[in-house]
């Protein structure tokens, strides 16, 4: 507003005047007071002279009980209209106001916080009582430890009463041959039947398939040993016509390794073998010796699966919830056909925000459930949800993202809403018998004629 209307001088002027007639004031107060003092002075001279010469003192002075003509009350009406309806200041308000940054983040109700604190039990319950930890353990020699039901239930999948996989599974470990499927090679360190799926990065489920592919048209083996190296070994070459389907070559050997006793290894995991620092444990394991100790004690892809479900539990209530308040009404919608495509947007946002605050509050308090489950299972890093972990991370990175938004936008639409509400309470005044929203202007012609 301030590139239309210019009001600086204007307002720097009024200021001015203000000062000089509050000094004008204070010359006056000083002159009362000055004048008041001067009476006072001289009224106890006349009540001297009058007891010294034996008159009494009502004969001469009618209102022995007068107060004095200055109270320093008075006059202070100037200070108070000067610090309170000072033009700068009011200027300097409105800009506050109208430069203040939006929220970070909307605030939510009541309600919301319960649905949060419900999801974020539920999810702690199920890692309690439906995760636990891959398998049965005794954990340091010790501390007995019940493994989970469901991750048991899910590693009968595909297999019969004597763990020999299907008959489709079986097709797809006969005809997906690949040349990095060894499972004992000397020239690798602590490569071994048990290990050779976790070190070989061609089996990892996700990775995999850049690796895996990468192997089938080389004809080699990229693995780890368990001090962290990485080697490429030439092993057998397959031919063309089998080149060409490499990712399909990969996918049904991934799936058909998926039911096997040791499983696959959670996306990522073998990376964990160049973590070789730390000292954990009576042994001094590094992170790397302890994540392969967690695999060869079932820590696998389906104990992955099984430690999603308190997840999956946060993201339903949640996302359910968030999905059923975000329903309009009838009056809603008619109102958002009329509205702006910024007002639109800035409505979205703030929905968007809502929802990722109330994730990011149940996944933080669900991963704290998860470090107290730890703790109850004396540390056993088996008890450790990795799939809660990294989804309070994806919300934290969401929040943070939030925060560090520009937030222009916002306070521009906020500010055009504000000056409309305004507007139309201004207009919604009645003055006189005519109305601010009347538009006829021969009505008022007529009305001043009258």
């Amino acid at each position: 507003m301030s590139g239309i209307f210019n009001w600086d001088d204007e307002l720097l002027e009024c200021s001015e005047k203000l000062k000089d007639i509050n000094s004008g004031f204070d010359r006056i107060r000083q002159t009362n007071k000055q004048e008041s003092d001067e009476l006072i002075q001289l009224r106890s001279e006349i009540i001297n002279l009058a007891s010294a010469i034996g008159v009494p003192v009502e004969d001469i002075l009618e209102t022995p009980s007068q107060q004095p003509v200055y109270q320093s009350s008075q006059l202070q009406w100037d200070d108070d209209f000067f610090l309170n309806d000072n033009p700068l200041m009011i200027e300097a308000k409105v800009k506050e106001e109208v430069f203040r940054s939006p929220e970070i983040l909307p605030p939510l109700s009541s309600l919301e916080y319960g649905i949060i604190g419900i999801a974020a039990v539920v999810a702690s319950l199920l890692d309690f009582l439906v995760v636990k930890i891959p398998q049965d353990i005794n954990y340091l020699g010790k501390y007995q430890q019940q493994g989970s039901d469901f991750t048991s239930w899910l590693k009968t999948l595909g297999v019969d009463e004597n763990g020999k996989l299907n008959p489709f599974l079986k097709w797809c470990e006969e005809v997906c041959k690949v040349p990095y499927d060894q499972s004992i090679n000397p020239n690798i360190k602590g490569f071994n039947p048990k290990t050779h799926r976790l070190l070989s990065l061609s089996h990892d489920p996700l990775f995999g398939l850049i690796f895996g592919t990468l192997d089938i048209l080389n004809g080699s083996m990229t693995t780890f040993d368990i001090n962290g190296n990485i080697q490429i070994i030439k092993t057998f070459d397959l031919s063309p016509k089998d080149k060409v389907f490499a990712p399909f070559l990969w996918l049904g050997h991934i799936i058909s390794d998926m039911c096997t006793k040791m499983g696959v290894p959670i996306p990522g995991w073998g990376f964990l073998q160049l973590l070789q620092f730390g000292s954990f444990g009576s042994n001094h394991q590094t992170i790397a010796d302890i994540s392969r100790w967690m695999y060869l004690n079932g820590y696998d892809l389906r104990h992955f699966i099984t430690m999603s479900v308190p997840v999956a539990a946060i993201e339903i209530i949640i996302r359910g919830y968030h999905y059923l308040s975000s329903l309009e009404t009838p009056e809603q919608i008619k109102y958002s056909l009329h509205g702006s495509v910024a007002s639109k947007e800035l409505t979205q946002i703030k929905s968007n925000l809502k929802l990722h605050k109330m994730l990011f509050l149940a996944h933080a308090i669900a991963a704290s459930g998860n470090a107290l489950k730890v703790f109850v299972y004396s540390g056993n890093p088996l008890a450790i949800n990795l799939t809660q972990w990294l989804f309070f991370l994806k919300e934290t990175v969401n929040i943070v993202r939030a925060s560090m938004r520009d937030r222009t936008p916002e306070t521009i639409i906020r500010n055009r809403s504000k000056i409309d509400r305004e507007w139309e309470e201004i207009q919604n005044i009645n003055i006189g018998r005519f109305s601010l929203l009347d538009t006829d202007s021969t009505i008022y012609f007529k009305h001043f004629s009258s």
